[in-house]
Parts: structure tokens; sequence; C-alpha cells
């Protein structure tokens, strides 16, 4: 299978696999929250926000687990592969051990450290409890989910994504409809599901890479310190990813309450689909490019990575720019129980929270590179002290200030756009021999077309009134197909075109043929 092909597979599986979990979602977060209340339905988010601190001790060791293991098997060097593989395994598991005690008693004491409605405390519990238990087993056999990436078939993981995406939606509507309404389901669907999942990795595993496998004569503490030394970088970048991105709920939840913490919630709601989409355009190029950079031609890689973002701002910055212009009578749908002020409040978060992303998907590709290339250090350390300063800016104005739930993202949306703008294009140049300038051509021709695609998208929500689902759904077809009109004119070239209409042949149909 040829590589564009294999892109294009990978691509459409992974999009189809998005839609259908946003689209589930869509119809469960408005219904779970008028099941239980908008004051507990935030802890959700808050959930999975926690485990991600958790994962700060985690990433050292399997940020790289999937690099080293693709290279490796690239390379044919299998036995290197199953050391990694094995080591990671052995590993994970002390981890888990490690981390389980701390975290029972977190759960057992949660009302101690946060905002929790007194009549909802054990459901909150649950809740959370069934969410880590489904982390540490996927911590656990971690290893196993990197098969499909290391065969370039991501394909397959995205099908088995919607699967479990549709099992948990049927298993969680039929635990609400023939039960009492407890905000534990979600977490509970979520354990069950993570079960698959592990499952059918395990079979993927068997199936795409055989010669990986568990080996205890294997298990190396050199493989582990060279996973950690290459991934420490990696945890610091955790580390600064959550102190910007990971502790806006809990913030809002110890510094104003509850309830503020659910319109949090619901304001990153959108726009983490829309980074999702972003890192879903940018993984179908990943696996390629890290085989690239194994076989060693830099020019090639190079000359893929440029394609690669100038693909990636293609696809991705439409729905973000279309969420801009459309996102009040959105959420004004989306969430009818909310109020006027309520749903003006999330509308301002999530364009707050994608401030950034206009621009930074037009070099996002370029984060991989620093994976890959292993240059790591200086990234890390400017997202490290953008995380730092964000949380006590975000703190100082919540304190100070009469800003509210607005304070906790003002301080980060003015850090990102700066480090698009001044440290990411120039830092990846650096690292790959190119002009300085060489990554500000695309920024620069989609800040253009971006302008241009919100100015139409802005006059057609002022001048076209949209009051029901067809009508933002009509709305959102029409100008989606101007925006990528305009795109398609300015942001690409003529192979990038070429790439682009390869992408768009590759139907469904000859996705399941393959």
């Amino acid at each position: 299978m040829g590589n564009k092909k294999k892109i294009a597979i990978n691509m459409v599986a992974q999009f189809l696999s998005f839609i259908l979990s946003l689209g589930i979602n869509f119809f469960l977060a408005p219904f779970i929250t008028k099941s239980v209340g908008k004051e507990v339905y935030g802890f959700v988010n808050l959930a999975f926000q926690m485990t991600g601190y958790i994962s700060i001790f985690t990433t050292a060791l399997n940020a790289m687990l999937g690099r080293y293991i693709t290279v490796n098997i690239g390379k044919k060097d299998y036995e290197s592969a199953r050391s990694y593989f094995s080591s990671a395994m052995v590993a994970n598991a002390i981890l888990t051990a490690i981390c389980f005690v701390p975290v029972t008693v977190g759960i057992l004491f949660i009302n101690h450290w946060l905002d929790v409605p007194a009549q909802n405390l054990v459901d909150v519990q649950l809740l959370w409890a069934f969410i880590f238990f489904d982390f540490f087993a996927r911590l656990i056999t971690n290893g196993y989910g990197v098969s499909t990436y290391a065969a370039n078939r991501l394909d397959l993981s995205s099908k088995r994504a919607m699967e479990s995406t549709i099992m948990r939606a049927v298993i969680l509507v039929t635990m609400f409809i023939f039960l009492p309404s407890r905000i534990w389901y979600v977490g509970f669907t979520k354990f069950i599901c993570g079960f698959y999942v592990i499952a059918t990795d395990i079979y993927f595993t068997k199936k795409l890479t055989p010669k990986l496998y568990f080996e205890k004569n294997l298990v190396k503490i050199e493989s582990i310190k060279k996973l950690v030394k290459t991934g420490i970088w990696n945890t610091v970048q955790q580390v600064s990813s959550i102190l910007v991105n990971g502790c806006d709920t809990l913030i809002t939840n110890i510094y104003i309450n509850a309830a503020s913490m659910t319109l949090m919630s619901f304001a990153k709601t959108i726009p983490n689909y829309l980074m999702s989409i972003i890192g879903i355009v940018c993984t179908s190029f990943a696996p390629q490019m890290t085989l690239l950079y194994g076989e060693g031609d830099m020019d090639k890689f190079v000359n893929y990575v440029k394609s690669a973002i100038k693909v990636c701002g293609f696809i991705c910055s439409i729905p973000i720019l279309g969420f801009i212009a459309f996102g009040t009578k959105f959420f004004s749908l989306w969430l009818p129980t909310l109020n006027t002020g309520e749903i003006y409040t999330i509308q301002v978060l999530s364009i707050m929270i994608l401030a950034q992303t206009v621009f930074d998907v037009y070099i996002y590709p370029l984060y991989t590179v620093n994976q890959i290339t292993t240059r790591l250090k200086l990234p890390v350390f400017v997202s490290l002290g953008i995380g730092v300063c964000n949380i006590f800016g975000s703190i100082l104005l919540c304190i100070h200030t009469d800003l509210g739930v607005y304070a906790i993202q003002i301080v980060s949306s003015i850090l990102l756009t700066a480090r698009v703008f001044f440290f990411a294009p120039i830092y990846a140049a650096y690292i790959l021999n190119q002009k300085w300038w060489t990554f500000y051509i695309p920024i620069i021709r989609g800040a253009i077309s971006s302008a241009i695609v919100l100015t139409i998208f802005g006059a057609v929500a002022y001048f076209v009134p949209v009051n029901s689902w067809l009508m933002l759904a009509v709305v959102a077809v029409c100008c989606g197909a101007i925006g990528y009109a305009v795109n398609y004119v300015i942001v690409l070239n003529a192979d990038e075109r070429d790439m682009v209409k390869v992408m768009i042949a590759k139907r469904l149909k000859k996705y399941k043929k393959s």
C-alpha cells in the first residue's frame, strides 16, 4: 500500500472515529447535565484532568516508547523493540502500584480538598474511582497500543475507537434510562470500554507486529534508562501543558465555585474536539515522518514536513474559524437549559481558549518534529515558563480582579499566542537547518486566508438568522465549502493541492477494502 494511500486511509478513519465520538458526546453532554445537574457535570472533566496530573509521573517512561519501538521495527531490530516493550510494561506496573494508594486516599477524602455538593459526594467518588481504575489498567498495557502506529495502520485503532464509543454510549444511555440518574455511570462505562480497548490492542499487536511481545529476559534497566532519559523532556512538557491547560477547571472550583467549573468544562468541550481534529491530521503524518527520519534521508524528511504543515493548516483552520463565528448560536441550541448570560460566558471562554490555535494549526506538525528528532530541551523549558506564568497570573487575577472565570484564560491566551509567533517557527527552522523565516510563510498565508474567511463567516452570522439545528447545519456546510475554497487557493501550492486531492479521493469504500 502506497504512503499517500496509507495517510489518506489513516486520516479518513480517524476523522470518522472523531465525528462519531463528537456526535455521541454532543447528545450525551446536555442529556447527562439535565439528569444530574450542572453543578455536578464539571467533575467529569476535572477527573480526567486529574489523571493528567498522575501522568506526569509516567510520561518520562512512555512518551518516547512508540518512537523507539517503531524505529527499531523499521530497522528490523526486533530484539531491541521487545526490550523496550517488555521493560516499559514492568516499569508501568511498578508506577501503578506506587500511585494507587495516594489516589485512593484522595478519592475517599475528596470533599476535604474540593467543593463537592454534599448530596453528590458518593456519586463523585465512584465516578473518579472508575476513571482512575481505567487509567491504571491502560497504563500497565500501554505498550500494546504501539502496534497500529508502528505498522502505520491507525485506521484499525480508529475503527476500534468507533466501536468503543458506540458501546459506551449504548451502555450509558441504557443506565440513565432504566436506573436512577447518577454521574458515576460515566466513569463506569469508561472503565468497561477501556478493557475492550486493551483486548483489541493485544490482538492488533499479535496480528500486525507478531515479533513484538513480552519477554522477561529482555527487561533491562538500560532500556528503561534510555526511555526516561529521552522522555524526561516530555515529562516537563506534560507539566507545562497541565499548567497551561490542565488546571483551569481545578482553579475555577477552588477560587470561584462548582457551577462556574461546569461552565468552564462546557467552554473547553468544543475547543478540545477541535484540537482533536488537529491531532488526527498531524498524527496521520506522524508514522511516515518517523519512518523517514529513521531512514536518514533528511532532505526527504524536511520536504515531507513542509507539506504536512500546510495540509494541516488547510484542513484544521476552517472548523476553528467557523466555531468562532457561530459558537454562540451553537451553544444556544446545544444547551437550552442555560440562560443567555451563561451562554455568553461559555462562548467568550471558548474563543479565548482557541485564540492561538488559529495560527498554531499552520505549524502544529513541527511539535512532532521536536519529538522525532528528540530536540525537546529548549521547547520544554519555554513551555514550562509559560505554564508557571499562567498559573500565578491566573490565580492573581482571580484574587485581585473582578474578572471572575475569565481570569483563568486571559494569561494563557496571551502567552500561547506569543509562543506561536516568536518561538516555535524559529526553533523548528533551526533544528531542521532551514532559514529562520521558513515557517513564517505558512503562518502569514494562513493569517491572510483566516482573515478573509472569518470576515465572510462573520457577515453570514450577522445577516442570516440561525434558530434551528437544520439551519445551522446548512450554514455550516455552505460556509465550510467557501472557507476551504479560500484556503485551497491561498494556503496550498500545487503539490499540496495534489496531496489534498488524493486524501479526498480515498473514500470509505476503499478504506473498508484495505
